[in-house]
């Protein structure tokens, strides 16, 4: 067996400490070598329903060691696995089914409806999840390793699309290899680690911060279903949880659990939190409670953590992105592709063995993606002096006023100090006289009382009058999408029906 086909982690741990704990789901503990023998199940079982080497194989389901098994054994077995949105309606989920045409799509049972109404009966499988999930009758037959080749594809994910339709990002064995290296030496991660997972493991964050690199390195997973503030909270002192991904969303849903501020934190030895500029709302939180927070930045395409804040830096850092792990490299360039001098902004460029291979039967966006080997992450970033990643906007978020650049993430910065305000985004709205005008989309705190008027006055003698926003829009929440990003594209649309 190749060792860079990630199956290989858990063969390995499966024989180095096969009585240890790999997965805790629910009521269940998993041993590696109890994973070990129920990723050959799933291998075999693949096979026995004509899964090929280079075949898909979708998943829908929660969270669950099952999805984790499949991954394993696509690895195995020279498929590609691609985990789907359980939060996307039937005929959303068509889109993806279509793009990636999977030989198979495997859904836990409570997702079986849905997966029919996606995929059609004679692609689907389900599955009850439990420790016998994929065995059965011939299917048990053990397949010959075909010693998958470490350039050839493993898992697409589909990006996040705040910014536009989500692509596929096609990822290798050798990705995954060198993202569990990079996570292992820039968190410090072993053995003797216990994480859980609690962000969706159809997207990069639930795969890839943690929970890989996590079995990659012989470490426990605690596994949740979906994240539960209450649960979170129950659980890091239950099982001295160290090692936590946790993004904006869930933070501000941590912070105002009742039992947030009782909640025996102590054991977390890192929390990984991160959007494209993190609010420092997601930091403060855990900063007040004592637990050490650390800013990663990257993107679906990087798989995902190009950089991190170092582990023991100063607490006032947390707010930056950090610097480039061991096997990543990252730029800021102009216009030309030229590099910039520290503290000029320009648009962040990331190369490593861990960037993805490209987008899924999408030779021209993954042109566009790309220049010189270089990954175009489309932000608008700077290094400081120090060598420390602040990460300014979205390039395309970027508001154009007259001839003036407007960065959303200073309105939203402003907008963030109000105590009326739960939360709010910034975006443009075209605009005859000047191209494009700021428009605020604000969630008041339950209860309080807002006008127009009074979230127009926040920016008085704070930004110049060229950046205050034109118009304000109440929601009763902002759209995110399963990473906890929030959609810009639907609050654009939102902005110009309300001008129209």
């Amino acid at each position: 067996m190749t060792a860079l086909d990630i199956s290989g982690w858990i063969a390995h741990w499966a024989q180095w400490s096969p009585g240890k704990t790999a997965l805790r789901f629910e009521d269940r503990c998993v041993s590696y070598a109890e994973l070990a023998r129920a990723v050959q199940r799933a291998a075999a079982w693949l096979g026995g329903r004509g899964v090929s080497p280079g075949d898909r194989v979708a998943y829908l389901g929660p969270n669950c060691p099952e999805l984790l098994e499949l991954l394993f054994a696509c690895a195995r077995t020279g498929a590609i696995f691609v985990p789907l949105n359980t939060r996307m309606p039937a005929a959303e989920l068509r889109v993806f089914v279509a793009a990636t045409r999977p030989r198979l799509v495997v859904a836990e049972a409570g997702f079986r409806d849905l997966a029919l109404a996606s995929a059609g009966e004679d692609r689907v499988a389900a599955f009850g999840s439990g420790p016998e999930a994929f065995a059965g009758g011939a299917a048990l037959r053990r397949p010959a390793d075909p010693d998958p080749d470490p350039a050839a594809p493993v898992l697409i994910l589909f990006t996040s699309g705040t910014t536009g339709r989500p692509k596929g990002a096609t990822f290798t064995q050798e990705n995954l290899t060198f993202n569990a290296l990079n996570v292992i030496t820039a968190f410090g991660l072993t053995g003797a680690d216990e994480i859980l997972t609690a962000v969706p493991m159809f997207h990069s964050g639930g795969l890839f911060i943690h929970t890989t690199p996590g079995l990659c390195a012989g470490a426990t997973v605690t596994i949740h279903r979906e994240f539960d503030a209450g649960l979170l909270l129950a659980d890091v002192p239950r099982y001295r949880v160290t090692l936590l991904a946790c993004v904006p969303a869930m933070t501000a849903a941590l912070a105002a659990h009742p039992a947030w501020d009782r909640a025996d934190l102590s054991s977390l030895r890192s929390v990984l939190t991160g959007s494209t500029v993190v609010p420092r709302g997601a930091i403060e939180p855990w900063q007040r409670r004592g637990v050490p927070v650390m800013q990663g930045y990257g993107s679906t395409e990087a798989c995902p953590v190009a950089t991190s804040l170092p582990p023991g830096s100063p607490g006032e850092l947390a707010l930056t992105a950090g610097k480039p792990l061991l096997y990543h490299r990252v730029r800021i360039v102009d216009a030309a592709g030229a590099d910039v001098a520290a503290g000029e902004p320009g648009e962040v460029w990331i190369r490593g063995r861990s960037v993805m291979q490209g987008y899924w039967e999408n030779a021209q966006a993954t042109r566009e993606a790309f220049r010189d080997g270089w990954f175009r992450n489309g932000d608008l970033g700077l290094f400081d002096e120090q060598g420390y990643l602040h990460v300014i906007d979205r390039i395309k978020d970027i508001i154009i006023v007259g001839s003036s650049n407007v960065y959303p993430s200073d309105l939203e910065a402003v907008l963030a100090e109000c105590a009326d305000i739960r939360e709010a985004a910034v975006v443009g709205r075209r605009d005859d006289a000047l191209g494009e005008v700021p428009v605020a989309c604000v969630v008041p705190v339950p209860g309080r009382s807002l006008t127009r008027d009074q979230v127009l006055a926040l920016f008085d003698g704070r930004l110049a009058s060229y950046k205050h926003p034109r118009d304000v829009i109440f929601l009763d929440a902002l759209p995110r999408n399963a990473a906890g990003k929030v959609q810009k594209t639907i609050l654009r649309d939102l902005g110009l029906r309300r001008l129209d």
